[in-house]
């Protein structure tokens, strides 16, 4: 009798394990699924719960630096323009990483630190006075390419080759913690 409980207990504790390990697995999708659904009710607070945008800013301030202090070069001028851009950066980052901006690169599958532009299609767009308001959703649904990179990081590649790096935040949570450039 003893060795039937402990041959139970033990199945059950492997297949507790299997469980844990395999939602735990899947949660990514799960994650970048609500994601994409908030995006598509336009809710920004559905995508704010998806996003750390401290650390979302972070990431993307230093790519824009980065990426300026590069084209700058050797350039006699490039001290100047990189002390702009450290001015101007963080009112920029600030418009670009809100729940409007991260909604529009995934509803069009772009990574990109370009301004979102301000139309119909954008959660927090003014309808023209003139029309009612109408959602353009974008020609094509975009697909995205999901690989981990460890047990802390997964990464889901957008179409124009740039990516979205998600950071664990629990066993089964997940938040949006930085981009990586397209590379041109």
């Amino acid at each position: 009798m003893p060795m039937n409980r402990t041959r139970n207990l033990t199945a059950g504790a492997v297949g507790t394990l299997l469980v844990v390990a395999a939602t735990s697995f899947a949660s990514p999708w799960w994650t970048l699924n609500r994601l994409r659904a908030a995006v598509e009710r336009h809710d920004a607070e559905g995508v704010s719960a998806e996003v750390d945008f401290p650390a979302l800013r972070d990431s993307v301030k230093s790519q824009l630096l980065g990426s300026i202090a590069r084209d700058a070069g050797t350039n006699a001028f490039a001290a100047i323009g990189q002390a702009f851009a450290r001015a101007v950066a963080d009112p920029l980052v600030d418009a670009i990483v809100s729940p409007a901006g991260v909604a529009a690169m995934v509803e069009h599958g772009k990574v990109s630190i370009a301004k979102p532009t301000r139309d119909a299609g954008t959660p927090d767009a003014e309808p023209p006075r003139d029309k009612p308001p109408q959602h353009k959703p974008p020609q094509h649904k975009p697909h995205y390419a999901l690989h981990y990179r460890g047990w802390r990081h997964f990464a889901v590649t957008a179409e124009d080759g740039g990516s979205f790096v998600f950071r664990r935040a629990g066993l089964w949570s997940w938040k949006l913690a930085g981009i990586e450039l397209p590379r041109n």
